[in-house]
């Protein structure tokens, strides 16, 4: 037994020289097998890792240079404000292991808008020692690090604490003015998790915001929460005591947009399996006779079948190591992308992007089993094909399999379909359309012969209808290549038709929302001063009020809200409403809700509103109204109930509208309330700048789709050069036949232009199908927001010559070479 074992070993080791022999000769068959899996490795574990470390930054939030808060002592509902006295009587009581905070915006000089928060430092960094567990363990934060100033900071010395990056972003300066107060900059490294915010002590944040003696909410650490209900009763109605859910509210927030950068990622995954599946196929095929004469000289199947599965597992080993590393790499160039969208999205910090090798392994794993599934039938079909092949005697035709692909498409489709139909959660709803997505190749090729034979029939005898000729047989070699490109060309185009449906609903929603004619952007210590000043300049006709505090909604964070009467009457573009919806709304009977509100929780007109802010009056869901500019919920009540129940009349934004010259009334504001430029918009700028934010948001998915639609194009580039390399012989013999070179240029590049343009011509029908999907379905069921349809031609003819002329070029380089070198050298490739 022992002696077969040797024996067998010895013959899979005299397989493998060969076909290492074989790949010496041929190194473009081992290229492309390894390319195709760079390039689904690549994207697959730059997503996974952009996606764990945005998971690994939620669970570990934590209060600026401190432990996470297990707790939360918040203001009363409709308030934004505690006194400073409750922090001290608590802390008189035993609450020691507690954090104040206080948080706002400031401007710079030059009139940019900065978050700002402040804290007791010694309290926050003396936390992490206490709460180790929930500590971030990365940061290596401590009173006595020389890049504190602690002594400084704890004496109320105008100094401001920032992460390194957002220090070189605002110019590497070592000093600001932030209203109006000359304030040093210390930078600090990023690992300590500041993101873009400013962090000081908190007695210089309440001078920075006007905010004498006031905070924002005080963070309780997991020590104190044992004699949680001795603090609650302390509060005595002053404060509220909550849950800190940050973590599961950014994870829930964010949710969808992470599930939306998975499925770019296994979408490009699966486009780079098929060009590795078709470098498969190719250097099978063109083994094929060293497979059999292998086999006639005494090996065995098992032998043959055990060294293809050693090689496939070595180049798998290759391809997934080389696509760590730069997918890894990606994610690095991707992060910055990342974490500025989702800060200014969520209010979510990103800390600096790490790599585990776990990774690698699950790559490696993934991929294998891909690629062995897919091959083991070739590997079965050409091992026990039989040994009678390339004798001269015998020929395998190769199996038609495009009707049974077409069916399992059409099955698919159907069942994708009825899927989403009958799903209502997003997730479910991105499964569907997974699955949707994998049936579109599956028509493929049924539709690529469909079409080669009308064209056949529709031209006269000659060459080009030689050309459609055997173009039908160009198809079997091409289709897994014309499969990922139909793939990447059907997704981008969805994902264009979806950027620019939420584009131009965007601008028809800001036309509407945006009434005044300037908006002002005063700090918090600004806004009380400001409210009542504006009405007594020169010019001002209107002043538009906006209220809001932050809330929560039957457990979802939301913002609850009111404006003047006019700002509701011209901004509320309503989704649907109950008759008399207004009277009933002043009436205190019914609210207002957003329409991502109503479909994550479910509600409809006459719904029944449990706000937390108050339990009287009972409110109900008297309309829906869109809006594409918050990720949170939002509520809106009557100006009249928000004055009832003594919420804040400190407006949260101010627009005005004028009479004359906006210039002039500009210049106005500036001199008289002593406002910098860029503290004042126009309607035009906010535009502008909601637009800019538009695209920021969508640009990861635009590098994704623009990777998925290259990974594609390096598949076509490599499949027209290996089968060029295999249609030496047949191109030298119409050559020898008297056909041109020019005239062979012509065809051959005709046939794959041919080839490609037929795909196209699938491709965009099920592009938009795929783009409606998106919009009309997965946008509305994962954000909530309804999108208007808009297709775009201009976008679609762009990819679709510019995936030609790639196919021109892609087939004209190894043309030129082919048709340059000797023919007699092309037509005796055929024998050899």
């Amino acid at each position: 037994m022992q002696r077969f074992n040797i024996r067998h070993i010895r013959h899979i080791r005299v397989v493998l020289h060969l076909f290492r022999a074989h790949y010496r000769q041929a190194p473009l068959q081992a290229a492309a097998i390894v390319i195709g899996i760079v390039l689904a490795v690549t994207l697959f574990v730059a997503v996974q890792a952009i996606n764990l470390n945005a998971k690994r930054s939620y669970a570990e939030s934590t209060e600026q240079l401190s432990a996470q808060a297990t707790n939360l002592i918040l203001p009363l509902s409709g308030q934004r404000y505690l006194s400073q006295s409750l922090y001290f009587l608590l802390r008189q009581h035993g609450l020691s292991d507690s954090l104040p905070v206080i948080e706002g915006r400031v401007s710079d000089s030059k009139g940019r808008s900065l978050s700002v928060q402040g804290s007791d430092l010694i309290a926050a960094i003396s936390s992490i020692e206490r709460n180790q567990s929930t500590a971030t363990n990365t940061r290596e934060v401590s009173i006595f690090n020389d890049g504190l100033p602690i002594a400084e900071l704890l004496m109320g010395k105008p100094i401001i604490l920032m992460s390194q990056s957002q220090f070189v972003r605002m110019g590497s300066k070592p000093e600001l003015i932030l209203n109006d107060i000359k304030t040093q900059v210390i930078p600090l490294p990023d690992e300590w998790q500041l993101g873009n915010r400013l962090l000081t002590d908190i007695s210089f944040a309440q001078q920075l915001l006007n905010k004498p003696e006031q905070l924002s909410y005080i963070a309780v650490f997991e020590s104190a929460v044992t004699q949680k209900d001795k603090w609650i009763q302390l509060l005595n109605k002053r404060a509220k005591w909550v849950s800190n859910n940050q973590s599961a509210d950014l994870r829930s927030l964010t949710d969808s947009f992470h599930l939306n950068l998975t499925a770019m990622s296994l979408l490009a995954f699966l486009v780079g399996l098929f060009i590795a599946y078709n470098g498969v196929r190719y250097s099978l095929l063109k083994r094929n006779r060293l497979l059999v004469q292998i086999q006639q000289a005494g090996l065995t199947p098992s032998n043959v079948i055990m060294a293809l599965f050693i090689e496939l597992t070595f180049l798998v080993l290759i391809g997934a190591t080389l696509g760590f590393i730069l997918g890894i790499q990606l994610s690095h160039w991707l992060h910055p992308t990342v974490a500025l969208t989702l800060e200014q999205l969520y209010g979510a910090t990103l800390l600096p992007d790490t790599w585990q090798w776990q990774w690698w392994a699950q790559a490696l794993l993934l991929t294998l089993i891909a690629t062995l599934a897919a091959c083991w039938q070739h590997f079965n079909q050409r091992v026990h094909q039989p040994l009678s092949s390339h004798g001269g005697f015998y020929q395998a035709p190769s199996p038609s399999n495009e009707n049974t692909l077409f069916l399992y498409g059409v099955a698919l489709t159907t069942l994708s379909l009825l899927g989403m139909w009958f799903t209502e959660h997003h997730r479910f709803t991105m499964f569907w359309l997974g699955i949707l997505v994998i049936s579109i190749p599956l028509y493929l090729p049924k539709s690529l012969l469909t079409l080669a034979r009308l064209s056949e029939r529709k031209t006269s005898p000659g060459l080009l209808n030689y050309l459609f000729a055997e173009l039908r047989e160009l198809i079997s070699p091409l289709s897994l290549a014309m499969m990922a490109l139909l793939l990447a060309v059907t997704a981008n185009i969805g994902m264009n038709t979806l950027v620019g449906s939420f584009e131009s609903t965007l601008k028809r929603w800001l036309e509407q929302k945006l009434h005044a004619d300037i908006y002002i952007s005063p700090t918090q210590a600004e806004l009380a001063q400001l409210d009542g000043s504006l009405e007594h300049i020169d010019n001002i006709e209107k002043v538009y009020r906006q209220y809001y505090v932050n809330e929560h909604l039957q457990g979802l964070p939301i913002i609850l809200g009111t404006k003047d009467e006019d700002s509701l009457a011209q901004t509320l573009q309503l989704k649907a409403a109950i008759p008399n919806f207004w009277q009933q709304f002043y009436a205190n009977k019914v609210a207002a809700i957003s329409e991502p509100t109503a479909i994550k929780l479910g509600l409809s007109l006459g719904s029944e509103l449990k706000l937390e802010a108050f339990q009287q009056p009972i409110l109900r869901v008297g309309a829906i109204f869109y809006d594409y500019g918050s990720p949170n919920g939002e509520v809106l009540i009557s100006p009249q109930l928000w004055q009832k129940k003594g919420f804040t009349d400190t407006p949260t934004s101010l627009g005005v509208k004028v009479s004359g010259e906006h210039e002039v009334v500009l210049k106005q504001l500036e001199k008289q309330l002593n406002l910098h430029p860029s503290q004042l918009y126009e309607q035009s700028q906010i535009k502008t700048i909601a637009l800019n934010i538009f695209s920021q948001t969508f640009a990861i998915t635009r590098a994704l789709n623009g990777v998925t639609l290259m990974v594609a194009v390096i598949g076509l580039f490599s499949s027209c050069f290996m089968l060029l390399e295999a249609r030496k012989a047949s191109i030298a013999r119409l050559y020898a036949l008297g056909i041109s070179r020019r005239k062979l240029m012509y065809m051959t590049t005709g046939q794959i232009v041919a080839l490609v343009t037929f795909t196209l011509l699938i491709a965009l029908p099920l592009g938009a199908l795929v783009g409606y999907v998106l919009t009309d379905i997965v946008t509305l069921r994962a954000f909530g927001w309804s999108l208007h349809y808009l297709w775009r031609w201009e976008d679609a003819l762009s990819i679709a010559v510019m995936t030609i002329l790639i196919a021109v070029i892609a087939t004209l380089l190894p043309l030129w070479r082919l048709v340059s070198q000797p023919m007699v050298s092309s037509l005796q490739s055929e024998v050899m």
